[in-house]
């Protein structure tokens, strides 16, 4: 089987990759602790050194930036995708007996069959967990029935689909 398509990376596509990966991963708590030492630290910095305030007001700003990263991961996120170089461009995606390739103007990625540990369904796409580390998420969006049943029963031989 030989399958191409092409998508654009936008807020759009970015957004739905984050809500599909949240369904996967646990979701992260507040470091409490590390924000109120980083705070700590960084008053005590200005009240009992000789050092510059502005080295204390280092240290508290960066617990409010620890804080709002976690209170506004999402746009957090897509703020720092919608900034990269290959935020904008078009993506192609090919899918054949022996890989799996997503080309871009900027970056080239290609896996074989074997280099996927796992596929997870989710309900807007595929998650393809790489035996190396790392993830790639595949929009159901810019897939037909034909091409998902082809990918799932190309990875069943190395390990079963689980859906979320």
């Amino acid at each position: 089987m030989q399958f191409t398509t092409h998508f654009t990376l936008d807020r759009a596509h970015f957004s739905e990759c984050y809500e599909q990966s949240a369904l996967l991963n646990p979701a992260k708590k507040i470091r409490y602790k590390f924000i109120g030492a980083l705070v700590a630290f960084g008053f005590l910095i200005m009240i009992m050194t000789d050092q510059s305030v502005a080295v204390g007001l280092f240290f508290v700003g960066l617990a409010f930036v620890e804080f709002f990263s976690f209170k506004y991961g999402k746009a957090w996120w897509l703020s720092r995708q919608m900034w990269s170089k290959n935020s904008g461009n078009k993506i192609t995606l090919s899918i054949d007996d022996n890989e799996i390739k997503i080309i871009s103007l900027y970056q080239n990625q290609s896996f074989t069959w074997q280099d996927i540990e796992t596929v997870v369904e989710t309900p807007a796409g595929l998650m393809l967990k790489l035996k190396k580390g790392g993830q790639s998420y595949l929009s159901k969006s810019s897939l037909n029935d034909e091409v998902i049943a082809f990918i799932k029963s190309k990875i069943e031989a190395v390990m079963p689909v689980t859906k979320n």
